[in-house]
């Protein structure tokens, strides 16, 4: 029903959208039964009781029924380019082993194969809610794609070079960075990890996304045989470097935790963004937080490539401010988020979900420097909805999450406007 009063209350805005559902999930506020969200040209209005609300703002009312509102997921960590991998390379035992079907994977794709396979990438974070996503790459193949697939990014193009040593400007080596748009700050230089990157590279790499502003992105803690790597300059890494014609026979390893290496690189900052995080010790958890430094989670992956399982109440304890993301199409089933979410909710039954929530949208947000515009439902952040039908709602937070998991969601509106919300019910709220 769509109600013209030229008298709106308090001169609100004429003819809003207000989004009513069983429940609606802010995220950053207490989860509201019969609640209502206001959207006016692409941003929240408001956000409260139905009752309350439709008090106050008279416009198109949309009746949702029984499910949830929630804001758009945001995957803080995904290679878009290895999407055309997606089911060729099976779980694997070790990280290595992984590696190298990866690397054999990728060098039998032409460039249309892996640009076929990023648009495909982009479908499927559409279709599982994700409205923010951080896109990790080394070849900048994705870059062109995400410009004009409609959803929010950051991109962290991916430097590697364990045998460079050059200190001049980082485009000299990577010219991506130059031709890329840099005035936008959306993109970022990323260190791959700590096997790949040699420490005047890292310093480079943080130099330059100092000057413009923007967060760092780094693997870490991701294997032991990045650990064993950094302890004594051996095993897998070693040896692939060595084939690779990479390796450098004046490296002496720094006996430390990859944690504790990068601290000491000055490299752990409040703006840099780690992934993976598997294997840490108490001191490394402590340090991770100490330096306020963003840690994704990845756990599904994780498993995938036979990396391990993340120690999530270890990190909660440890004050680690943690996000979540799928990783990449080839050692992953798909890029919904719930799809994490589960994954350590059976892994850690007694964790919070609402907070497994949080970790999925603001804190994902907030990692990539988009916290004020995009992550909850906040008065005055852009309208990006989504909506989860629900069969009854008493068992809340397991329904929620279930339905999620099997990809039973649909998109209200996104952000910028570039998904139009679907008009299921129109119908006044009383």
């Amino acid at each position: 029903m769509v109600i013209n009063n030229p008298e709106s209350p308090k001169g609100e805005p004429k003819n809003p959208a207000i989004h009513c559902a069983r429940w609606v999930v802010p995220v950053d506020g207490p989860l509201l039964k019969d609640g209502a969200v206001v959207i006016h040209q692409g941003t929240i209005l408001a956000v409260g009781e139905a009752r309350k609300i439709c008090r106050q703002y008279f416009g198109t009312m949309i009746d949702h029924g029984q499910g949830a509102i929630l804001p758009a997921l945001v995957n803080a960590h995904t290679h878009l380019e290895f999407s055309a991998l997606h089911g060729r390379i099976r779980p694997t035992a070790s990280l290595g082993e992984w590696l190298l079907a990866a690397m054999a994977g990728m060098a039998g794709l032409t460039t249309e194969q892996i640009r076929q396979g990023v648009r495909q990438g982009i479908e499927e974070l559409k279709r599982y809610g994700t409205g923010l996503v951080a896109e990790v790459s080394n070849t900048g193949l994705s870059w062109s794609a995400l410009v004009y697939s409609g959803l929010e990014f950051h991109y962290f193009f991916e430097c590697l070079g364990f045998d460079q040593l050059n200190t001049g400007p980082l485009e000299e080596d990577f010219p991506f960075m130059a031709e890329a748009a840099c005035d936008r700050n959306n993109l970022s230089a990323a260190a791959h990890a700590p096997y790949s990157v040699s420490a005047a590279l890292f310093d480079r790499i943080l130099d330059w996304n100092r000057r413009n502003g923007r967060p760092s992105g780094v693997h870490l803690a991701e294997s032991q045989e990045e650990v064993k790597f950094l302890q004594h300059g051996e095993g897998f890494f070693r040896q692939l470097l060595e084939s690779l014609g990479r390796w450098r026979h004046d490296f002496r390893p720094p006996g430390l935790s990859p944690v504790a290496y990068l601290d000491d690189l000055g490299y752990l900052k409040k703006r840099t963004v780690a992934a993976h995080g598997v294997w840490l010790t108490p001191e490394d958890r402590e340090l991770l937080a100490a330096r306020d430094v963003w840690l994704v989670l990845c756990p599904r992956s994780n498993r995938h490539t036979g990396t391990g399982f993340p120690d999530l109440p270890a990190l909660w304890q440890a004050g680690v401010k943690l996000a979540l993301g799928t990783d990449s199409l080839a050692g992953n089933a798909d890029l919904n988020l719930f799809g994490e979410i589960m994954a350590l909710l059976k892994a850690y039954p007694h964790f919070p979900p609402s907070e497994l929530l949080t970790m999925a949208t603001l804190n994902g947000a907030e990692a990539l420097g988009r916290g004020s515009e995009l992550g909850s439902i906040t008065q005055g952040k852009k309208a990006a909805l989504l909506f989860i039908p629900l069969r009854s709602g008493s068992n809340f937070w397991p329904d929620l999450l279930t339905a999620g998991a099997a990809g039973r969601m649909r998109w209200l509106t996104g952000p910028e406007g570039s998904f139009p919300f679907c008009h299921q019910e129109i119908a006044h709220v009383p």
